[in-house]
C-alpha cells in the first residue's frame, strides 16, 4: 500500500525495473522479477491511477509468487480502487486466515467496508490495523484518512491526517491532504496556509500550485490565483488544466483579450475542447465582437452538440442581432440539454417578449419568478411586458409583489411610482415617487427609463428637481 498516493517521484531503481517489465512485454520475452520488484512494479501503477496496468501486474506477479501475501493485498487494493469492494472483502476474507497478524488485511478490509457504506464496521478494522501496525503507525493512519477521503467524509479524513502529522511533523506530504480536506470543509484560509506549507518545502509541485489557484478562486481572490496558475504553468508548459483556469480567471476579472489568448494556448495542448471554443464565444460576446463570438460558439457546437452553453450563446449572439426567432430555437436546444437552467429560461422569456409572444413569456417569467425570487432585474422585464401593452394596473401588480421579496430595492420602487403615474393615479405615485426619492436620489434615472420626458408633469418635474438640488 502506497503512503503517499499523491507524490510522483520514484528512484531509478523503481524506474528500472518499470522499463524492464514494459520492455518485457512489449516484446514478449521474460525476465526475473524479485517480489519487491513486483510490489514497486504495481505500486507505480497505482500511485498512476493507471489500474488497468496495475491489475496486470498483479495477476502476473501472483502467477509467479501465488503464497506472497504482499502481492495479494495489492490486488485486493486494486479490487477497491477499480470500485469492487465485495470482490475485495472476499479475497481478504481468505487471507486473514492466512496470515492473521498482518495489519494489511484490516487496513484493506476497512477500506472495503468504507466503500461498502459501513463505515463503523471499517472503524473497527481500522482499530485493528492500528494496534498491529506498530513502527508503521504513520502509514496506516494516513491510509486510513485516504479511506475516508475517498467517501467524502473530510472532517473524519482530517482527523487521522492530523494523527499523522503529530507523529511525522517533518513529513510535509501530509500538508497536501490537509489542505484538501480544509477546501472540501470550506475552510479555505486553512487549506491555503497548509498549501503554502507543502510549498516551501517543494516549491517546484505544479500540483499544488494548481490547487491553491483553486481555493483562491473560491476566496474570490482572483488576483492571487492567476499568479498560482502562473507558477504552474512555468514549472509545466504543458498542464493544460493550469492553462484553461487561468483563461478562467482572465475572464472573471473582465481581462477578455488575455484570456482568449490564453484559452488559445490551452488549445495548442487540447485542441478539440469545445468548452474553450465556447467560452472564447463567451469573451468576444463581451467584447460585443459578436461575429467572432458566433465563430466561436458554431466552432464548440462542431465537436459538441450536446453542449448546452454554446447553444445558449449562439442564442444570446442572435437575440443582439435582432434574429429573436432563431434565438428562440437555439435557447431551446439549450434547455433541452439543460431544462432547469433559470438564465436559459430567462433568456428565452426575453426572446418571446421581443417577438410579442407575450404568453410565452408571461407563462416563463412567472416559473422564474417563483424559482428567483431575489432577481429584481427578472422581476422588472416580467413588469414591463405588461407595461409595453398599457397594462400599468397588471404591471404595477408584479412589481408589489416583487417588493414583497426585494423591500429595499431602488429600482422596484421607482417602476412603481412610473406604474401609478402613467395609470393616473398621481397620488400614489408622487407619495412613492418621494419615498424613493428620499431614499436613493441617486438612482432617479430608474424611474425615466419607464416615465418618458413627455409624460412629465408639472408636480412631477418638481418633485425629482427638489431632490437633485439636494
Amino acid at each position: 500500500m502506497s503512503y503517499r498516493r499523491d507524490s510522483f517521484w520514484y528512484d531509478d531503481e523503481v524506474l528500472n525495473s518499470v522499463n524492464r517489465y514494459e520492455d518485457m512485454l512489449k516484446n514478449h520475452t521474460r525476465c526475473f522479477f524479485d517480489v519487491h520488484e513486483f510490489e514497486d512494479i504495481i505500486d507505480f501503477y497505482l500511485d498512476s491511477e493507471n489500474f488497468t496496468q496495475a491489475a496486470v501486474a498483479a495477476d502476473y506477479a501472483a502467477h509467479i509468487y501465488p503464497l506472497a501475501l504482499s502481492i495479494q493485498l495489492r490486488m485486493a487494493e486494486i479490487l477497491i480502487d477499480k470500485g469492487q469492494p465485495v470482490k475485495a472483502l472476499n479475497l481478504l476474507n481468505k487471507l486473514e486466515h492466512l496470515e492473521s497478524g498482518e495489519y494489511g488485511v484490516y487496513l484493506l478490509r476497512g477500506a472495503a467496508l468504507n466503500m461498502m457504506g459501513k463505515p463503523r464496521e471499517a472503524q473497527r478494522q481500522f482499530v485493528k490495523a492500528i494496534s498491529m501496525a506498530d513502527e508503521n503507525k504513520a502509514e496506516v493512519l494516513y491510509n486510513i484518512g485516504i479511506s475516508f477521503e475517498r467517501i467524502n467524509q473530510h472532517k473524519v479524513a482530517l482527523k487521522y491526517f492530523m494523527k499523522v502529522y503529530a507523529i511525522e511533523p517533518e513529513n510535509y506530504y501530509v500538508f497536501y491532504d490537509l489542505a484538501y480536506c480544509y477546501e472540501r470543509l470550506d475552510d479555505l484560509d486553512q487549506s491555503i496556509a497548509y498549501y503554502r506549507r507543502y510549498l516551501d518545502e517543494d516549491p517546484f509541485s505544479e500540483h499544488v500550485w494548481y490547487n491553491l489557484g483553486i481555493v483562491y478562486n473560491k476566496k474570490d481572490d482572483n488576483g492571487k490565483a492567476l499568479e498560482a496558475y502562473d507558477f504552474a504553468i512555468a514549472i509545466d508548459q504543458s498542464y493544460s488544466s493550469a492553462h484553461f483556469n487561468k483563461a478562467n480567471t482572465l475572464s472573471l476579472l473582465e481581462r477578455y483579450r488575455e484570456a482568449i489568448d490564453t484559452y488559445s494556448d490551452f488549445l495548442e495542448i487540447e485542441p478539440d475542447n469545445a468548452a474553450a471554443y465556447c467560452y472564447i464565444g463567451e469573451c468576444y460576446e463581451r467584447l460585443e465582437e459578436c461575429h467572432l463570438a458566433k465563430i466561436h460558439y458554431l466552432k464548440s457546437l462542431s465537436l459538441d452538440d450536446r453542449f448546452a452553453d454554446a447553444w445558449f450563446g449562439l442564442g444570446m449572439v442572435r437575440s443582439q442581432a435582432g434574429s429573436y426567432e432563431e434565438a428562440a430555437k437555439d435557447i431551446l436546444r439549450a434547455l433541452a440539454l439543460d431544462k432547469d437552467n433559470t438564465e436559459y429560461l430567462f433568456a428565452l422569456a426575453s426572446a418571446y417578449a421581443n417577438m410579442q409572444q407575450y404568453e410565452k413569456a408571461v407563462a416563463l417569467f412567472k416559473k422564474l419568478v417563483q424559482l428567483i425570487t431575489g432577481d429584481v432585474y427578472m422581476w422588472d422585464c416580467f413588469a414591463q411586458i405588461y407595461a409595453k401593452q398599457g397594462a400599468f394596473t397588471e404591471a404595477r401588480k408584479i412589481i408589489t409583489e416583487a417588493l414583497h421579496f426585494n423591500p429595499d430595492s431602488a429600482l422596484l420602487r421607482y417602476r412603481l411610482a412610473a406604474y401609478y403615474l402613467l395609470n393616473d393615479e398621481q397620488l400614489q405615485g408622487l407619495t412613492i415617487l418621494e419615498e424613493a426619492l428620499n431614499a436613493n436620489p441617486e438612482e432617479s434615472d430608474c424611474f425615466f427609463d419607464v416615465f418618458e420626458a413627455g409624460d412629465m408633469e408639472y408636480e412631477v418635474m418638481a418633485l425629482v428637481n427638489k431632490y437633485r438640488k439636494k
